[in-house]
C-alpha cells in the first residue's frame, strides 16, 4: 500500500492492522479523488497478495472504507495508534473515531 501511495504521489506515515482491519495514515494529493486513491491502494494490495504472496488465495477488500481528516499536530499520536493496532484490539482500548464500530 505504501508503494502505491508513493506512485500516486502520496505520503505514507503509518500502516497497521489486524486480520480484518487495516489503517493507513497518508497524505493524498489534492489532484486525486480520495475514492480513486483508496480504490487503487486496495486493488494494488489485493493483486500483490493474490498473485505474489499467496496465489489463488482469493483475498479481497470489503467495498466500504472510512476516511478521517487530521492535522499535522495530531500525526504522531495517530501514527502510534495505527502502529499499535494489534494491542489496541487485543486490549479492547479502541478509539471509537478511529474504528468502524
Amino acid at each position: 500500500m505504501a508503494a502505491k501511495a508513493k506512485a500516486l504521489v502520496g505520503m505514507t506515515y503509518a500502516i497497521g492492522g489486524i486480520m480484518d482491519d487495516t489503517h493507513l495514515a497518508v497524505s493524498v494529493p489534492p489532484k486525486i479523488a480520495i475514492a480513486r486513491f483508496v480504490g487503487e491502494a486496495k486493488g494494488n494490495s489485493s493483486h500483490f497478495i493474490n498473485q505474489i504472496v499467496k496465489p489463488n488465495f482469493e483475498f479481497y477488500w470489503q467495498d466500504e472504507y472510512s476516511m478521517l481528516s487530521f492535522g499535522g499536530k495530531n500525526l504522531p499520536a495517530l501514527a502510534r495508534y495505527i502502529q499499535n493496532q494489534k494491542s489496541h484490539h487485543a486490549g479492547g482500548n479502541l478509539i471509537a473515531a478511529m474504528e468502524k464500530i
